[in-house]
């Protein structure tokens, strides 16, 4: 090859090279499904569940049977009041503007694309076969099996997955019974309405399933979370209480707090299941939640700016002065106790009581005993009055005080 055809053979692989490069870049950088960013519209905005039907994939059957099976669940699914369903009929026109490959999706790949695109709650996956199937005389006719998975657009997993048999005679009551297991085990939203003296009204009632006694977790909406490119990723939830349905009406419902961390406000949320075993694991969920916050919650103790009253130092005189005036009454009992006791014994010992024989013999004895304990025991009372009476001269507790008729003497003042 001669130097010019050398050449050209680099310049070609230097193009061909660079529009690769800038072919893969434009793939990662750029939106690899040539969607663009705003969402399509379908389902109504009013707090209910939003679910997008897929076909249902046929096995034995035609593609218009299986439409005309999923077109009569999607109206049971409406009907329980609980979701707002976006069928294939509804969907397939808006996603063969944008991507022919995606319509009459089937599996849950494609699906939950569609529903991040639709901005829908769940996905309705399913597939309906013609079987030979035993009716109610357990004879075998040829019936169909429809099988379906509700899975969650967020965390991609199965929420709920049925399977019903019929015939074309059962047809609309199996699937309604359907329909109702799917909204019994699929979780039920609504809103605060009313805050009243004693409870809480939201807009759950029987009519989507609620029952006098269900528990529910009120919610509220703080924070959304952001990619590093300021892009909104997903709405945070804080859970703020327990209640319990107590009046349920048809389309409402009065609902009482049973553990609360914050107060209820109008626009809260709130949400259960009416399947009892989900229930009571989304409860206990949210109990174990309230009590965690409610311990690491930082203690707060108001101060209270309010004027203190002074109390003065005690010195002792109080003290003191119940002592001295105890040891006083005690000084003066037993002075009385004496004189009396000393008065008997002499009065007995003159002969002015007579005293007969027997034991009054004993009681000039008596008396004369009685004396002697209760002068020593006056004695000893006086002392302990010096004592403290002169405690109390050196404590500062006792003055003289001069009066014109009585002279000088000692008084104690007592301070308050």
């Amino acid at each position: 090859m001669n130097r010019f055809g050398l050449q050209l053979l680099t310049a070609l692989t230097f193009l061909l090279t660079s529009f690769t490069a800038t072919a893969q870049s434009d793939f990662l950088q750029g939106n690899t499904f040539n969607y663009d960013n705003q969402l399509v519209s379908g389902f109504s905005e009013d707090g209910r569940v939003k679910v997008l039907l897929l076909t249902l994939l046929p096995y034995d059957l035609t593609e218009t049977a299986a439409e005309k099976i999923g077109h009569a669940l999607q109206l049971n699914l409406f009907n329980t009041n609980h979701f707002t369903v976006v069928g294939p009929s509804e969907w397939n026109a808006q996603i063969q503007e944008r991507d022919p490959t995606l319509a009459d999706c089937h599996d849950i790949a494609c699906g939950v694309l569609i529903g991040k695109l639709f901005n829908a709650d769940k996905v309705l996956v399913g597939s309906v076969r013609a079987e030979t199937i035993l009716d109610e005389n357990g004879n075998e006719v040829q019936g169909l099996v429809l099988r379906a998975k509700i899975v969650d657009v967020l965390t991609i997993e199965i929420d709920y997955d049925d399977e019903v048999r019929f015939t074309d005679a059962r047809l609309h009551d199996s699937l309604f019974q359907m329909a109702l297991r799917i909204s019994h085990n699929t979780q039920l939203r609504g809103y605060v309405l009313k805050l009243n003296a004693a409870t809480i009204t939201v807009d759950l009632g029987r009519a989507h399933g609620l029952k006098v006694g269900n528990r529910l977790v009120v919610f509220r909406p703080t924070t959304a979370t952001s990619t590093l490119e300021g892009q909104p990723l997903e709405l945070n939830f804080e859970n703020i209480a327990i209640a319990e349905a107590i009046r349920v009406n048809d389309m409402s419902s009065e609902i009482n707090l049973i553990q609360r961390r914050l107060s209820v406000i109008i626009g809260d949320q709130v949400r259960t299941y009416v399947n009892k075993n989900k229930q009571i694991t989304l409860i206990a969920q949210t109990r174990k939640e309230l009590d965690t916050q409610k311990r690491i919650a930082p203690r707060t103790k108001p101060l209270k700016l309010v004027p203190q009253q002074l109390v003065q130092e005690d010195t002792g005189e109080n003290r003191w002065a119940r002592k001295y005036a105890a040891a006083q009454e005690n000084e003066e009992f037993w002075t009385i106790a004496a004189i009396a006791a000393a008065g008997g014994a002499v009065l007995s010992a003159s002969g002015i009581i007579k005293i007969d024989s027997g034991i009054d013999q004993y009681l000039p004895w008596i008396l004369g005993g009685a004396t002697i304990y209760s002068g020593y025991r006056y004695v000893e009372g006086r002392d302990t009055v010096d004592a403290l009476r002169a405690e109390g001269r050196s404590s500062g507790f006792l003055s003289w005080k001069w009066s014109p008729t009585s002279g000088a003497t000692l008084a104690y003042t007592l301070s308050f």
